[in-house]
């Protein structure tokens, strides 16, 4: 930590330095889980999962972690060898060529994108919700109706516009933040589950619910992995802040798997209350409002308005910390030449890189409203959640195989080398691919024809494919067009028979 108190670089390496030391291990956790959002994942995808694994939706939750949990060692012991804000962009650039790197970095950018497109409307239908519910449902000739798609945009934009603002102001707040939203989310979300498990009115609870051989086949099974594998998606964001990290090495990748352990609980405690509480055709039903139906079957108004506080809260957490791992993962690229020198820019002030947040909530906000032509928020999110399900799988799966390379290169010194370093992380990569793989035939296979619609099976099966491909044309565009690394490297370290930043200016936090 002695790091945080030294004097900073200046030229060059200063430009492309981010804040050192700016979060321990316990700021790295807390953005962990707050990126994978529990009462956003729970209130967005509960629904979509019940329709794919009816009741066994707990079983669905516990079989989609085990691979996650896998990539999440990955994410560990690749974090030891280099601490890069690129995270999983740098080591597939590294271990694996410069090619797939690029795509990996592309797939991660443009998932964040489209995520942060559907769930800045959601929060402002959130809002909007909590609005209506204290009566007020206009102001003036401005309509406050939280079922007006046109006003759920608007306040989700303008969301975006200030989560965007605390991104770029600095890394502390965002973690401060991050603290006092999660905790209010966890203490509302919990409170309802607990609370739920003694009241009944739904299904009686059943072993089955968590029982993976009781799925009725493999497309229910890959259904509902694409979807659980969203519910966990966003702990490896605490990877993306390895460079502002007080234990750059250790702390991101630990945060990473600590997260994981707190999300499986959280996520099978509430998914088991919500189907005691409430009907198979009323989960299925219920679409993003899963959360709010569940706490108005506990309590009356205004009790059961803390979901959607608890919504609200969630939705805003993850929103926030998505911007974080894109704008870090385009600032990489663009030190390392892949994009643009304009997305290495560092704020001399908040040391963080500000013109790529901007860009990216900029885009995400004209992304939601271009998707307002594209069907009710319902089926965008259905459609989005699926999307970002098979691109997380392609991601996660690569870094996986990234792992395995690594530990290769170096020498496998020890059984563990050979268990955690290799076997687990190939083996989930492959479970991830394979599931997501069958997911998009079968999604294909369930419309006769392709349209423009968020709930067309082919659209669906074809969406997560069109923007994993459009990696390949920016690729050939970036490698015509490529420039040498904005700053200089040195003292770089040889690891693994490659260059590693630790050392270098360049790189904030790999010492500290």
């Amino acid at each position: 930590m002695a790091s945080i108190a030294a004097a900073p670089p200046i030229g060059p390496a200063r430009e492309t330095q981010l804040r050192k030391g700016a979060l321990g291990l316990a700021d790295d956790t807390v953005v962990a889980i707050s990126s994978t959002a529990p009462a956003y994942s729970i209130a967005t995808s509960l629904a979509g999962l019940g329709t794919a694994v009816a009741l066994h939706a707990p079983a669905a939750i516990i079989v989609g972690f085990l691979p996650v949990m896998g990539i999440a060692v990955a994410f560990w012991l690749l974090n030891r060898i280099e601490q890069d804000c690129g995270a999983s962009y740098s080591w597939v650039r590294r271990f694996m060529g410069k090619p797939l790197g690029f795509m990996n970095g592309w797939v991660i950018i443009v998932a964040d994108v489209i995520f942060c497109a559907f769930a800045g409307p959601q929060c402002g239908q959130a809002t909007l919700q909590l609005i209506n519910n204290a009566h007020l449902t206009s102001l003036g000739p401005i309509s406050l109706d939280a079922t007006n798609s046109t006003a759920d945009v608007v306040v989700g934009v303008l969301w975006l516009a200030l989560l965007t603002w605390m991104v770029v102001v600095g890394i502390r707040m965002a973690a401060k933040f991050q603290w006092v939203l999660l905790a209010l989310e966890y203490f509302i979300v919990l409170g309802f589950a607990i609370g739920g498990l003694f009241h009944g009115g739904g299904s009686a609870f059943s072993a089955d619910w968590f029982n993976p051989f009781t799925f009725g086949g493999l497309g229910p099974l890959a259904a509902g992995v694409v979807i659980s594998v969203f519910f966990y998606w966003g702990w490896d964001t605490a990877a993306n802040l390895n460079e502002e990290s007080g234990d750059a090495a250790e702390a991101p990748g630990r945060a990473g798997m600590l997260g994981m352990v707190a999300l499986l609980g959280i996520f099978l405690v509430t998914a088991a209350s919500i189907q005691h509480v409430l009907t198979p055709d009323q989960i299925v039903g219920s679409g993003i409002g899963t959360l709010s139906l569940f706490a108005s079957s506990l309590v009356p108004e205004p009790l059961a308005s803390l979901a959607v506080l608890a919504l609200i809260s969630s939705t805003v957490a993850t929103v926030q910390t998505t911007l974080l791992p894109s704008a870090r993962t385009a600032f990489s690229m663009g030190r390392d030449g892949s994009l643009g020198r304009v997305w290495a820019i560092v704020h001399p002030t908040f040391r963080t890189p500000w013109i790529g947040t901007i860009i990216f909530g900029i885009l995400s906000g004209g992304i939601a409203l271009l998707s307002l032509k594209l069907g009710g928020l319902n089926a965008v999110v259905a459609a989005g959640v699926t999307s970002i399900g098979v691109m997380v799988s392609y991601y996660y799966g690569m870094t996986g195989i990234a792992c395995a390379v690594a530990v290769a290169r170096r020498g496998i010194r020890s059984a563990s080398d050979v268990v955690l370093g290799m076997v687990i992380p190939v083996a989930s990569a492959l479970t991830l691919g394979a599931l997501a793989g069958y997911f998009v035939v079968n999604s294909w296979r369930s419309a006769d024809s392709l349209s423009l619609d968020a709930s067309n099976g082919r659209f669906v099966a074809i969406l997560p494919l069109a923007l994993i491909a459009s990696g390949i044309p920016a690729y050939v565009w970036s490698a015509l067009r490529r420039r040498p690394p904005v700053a200089p490297e040195p003292g770089s370290v040889e690891l693994l028979g490659t260059g590693n930043r630790q050392g270098a200016a360049v790189v904030a936090g790999a010492n500290s």
